[in-house]
């Protein structure tokens, strides 16, 4: 379990990341998926129940008009060593990406993110 901040040096999408990202993009259509390609870390903090990161997003890249932004939901994934889901919040602001929070329910953040696989959004 990790606690703070990462240093300046692993300040770069994972692979939860990028495949949280990923089932947000599928869902709000092409301005969100711009923008989820683009992103880059700007900063991580670990809780030990999870994470938030906060992104930059250079400012060519289209904005999220307010209406697909408002419909960002959860994502859900599961853990081998999680009894429960966990769950993604991804926030924009002003149109763009902003932050990704992730927290678990049950227990302590796993120390190997691989095992995490995204549970389908409903109705896909």
């Amino acid at each position: 379990m990790k606690l703070g901040h990462d240093p300046q040096s692993l300040l770069v999408l994972t692979p939860l990341e990028r495949a949280i990202l990923a089932a947000v993009a599928e869902r709000l259509g092409p301005a969100c998926a711009a923008q989820c390609a683009a992103a880059g870390v700007a900063s991580r903090s670990h809780s030990g129940v999870g994470f938030v990161t906060r992104f930059a997003v250079p400012p060519e890249v289209p904005s999220v008009d307010a209406a697909t932004a408002a419909r960002a939901r959860a994502v859900h994934a599961t853990h081998p060593a999680l009894a429960e889901p966990v769950e993604f919040l991804v926030q924009f602001r002003d149109g763009r990406l902003a932050t990704l929070e992730a927290f678990c329910y049950a227990g302590t953040w796993p120390e190997d993110d691989a095992g995490f696989r995204v549970v389908p959004a409903a109705g896909h």
